[in-house]
Order: structure tokens, then C-alpha cells, then sequence
């Protein structure tokens, strides 16, 4: 019976946390579209292949993706190991007051947008009432 009353308070935490989040960006926050204008990808690819004889070997490329050649097919397949991380760079109108402003959004390899996201494309944000130059993904 306790561990019935431990769970349903483990998920009662939970949805209250969310809740709780969820209301913070409703009233902390107001949303805006910005557009990227650059892109600043670190990447570190291991690329692994079999030979006939049935040995695997691999080679490691680092440092910037789009002076690494097997960025595009890597991307594009996404059969790689890649790690790395992107600083997204995007300029917007905050709601707040009307101002032009630029900031930054960060993802890693495991985020979509990592791979998705173009100079010219749109994305969602969230921008800070207390600080219109700081943003959060939307």
C-alpha cells in the first residue's frame, strides 16, 4: 500500500513540475520568429568501414562540418557516428518592445535542428520579457 502512495506521489511531482514550467514560459516569456543567419557546426565523424576480408576500420574527421567532406553524406544518410554541436545564430523582433535583436541557440548532434536548420530559415522562440536578447527554444 506505501508503494501505491509512492508512486502516486512520484506522479503527482512530475505533472506538478510541468505545470509548473509550463506556466513560467506562459508568463516569463512571449513567443517570436527569428531567422538564422549563421551556423557554427563542430563536428567529430567516425566513419567505419569493412574491407573485403572482412576487417573494419575507421577514420575520425574533426573540426568544423562544413570543411569536413563526409559531412554532407553524413548528414544526408545520417549512417555516421557524428557528435559535435551547433550555435545557431538568429535575429528577431522582440515582442516586448519592437526592438531588432540577435542571439544564439544551441543543439547537439542528437537534436534534429542540428542537421535541419539553414541561414534563411525560420524557428520558433521563446523571448525573455526580463531580457529581450535572451531567448529559449519555442
Amino acid at each position: 500500500m506505501y508503494r501505491l502512495y509512492g508512486v502516486l506521489a512520484a506522479v503527482v511531482f512530475i505533472i506538478g513540475m510541468a505545470g509548473y514550467h509550463a506556466i513560467d514560459r506562459a508568463s516569463n516569456y512571449k513567443p517570436a520568429k527569428a531567422t538564422v543567419y549563421e551556423i557554427d557546426r563542430k563536428c567529430d565523424i567516425v566513419e567505419t568501414t569493412t574491407s573485403s576480408d572482412g576487417k573494419k576500420s575507421s577514420r575520425t574527421y574533426n573540426g568544423e562540418c562544413k570543411s569536413i567532406d563526409a559531412w554532407q553524406t553524413a548528414a544526408a544518410k545520417r549512417d555516421h557516428s557524428i557528435s559535435g554541436t551547433a550555435t545557431i545564430k538568429v535575429s528577431y523582433t522582440a515582442p516586448q518592445d519592437g526592438s531588432s535583436q540577435t542571439s544564439e541557440l544551441h543543439f547537439t548532434s542528437r537534436d534534429d535542428e542540428f542537421y535541419d536548420l539553414h541561414a534563411g530559415d525560420e524557428v520558433a522562440v521563446l523571448v525573455s520579457n526580463s531580457d529581450p536578447s535572451k531567448i529559449v527554444k519555442g
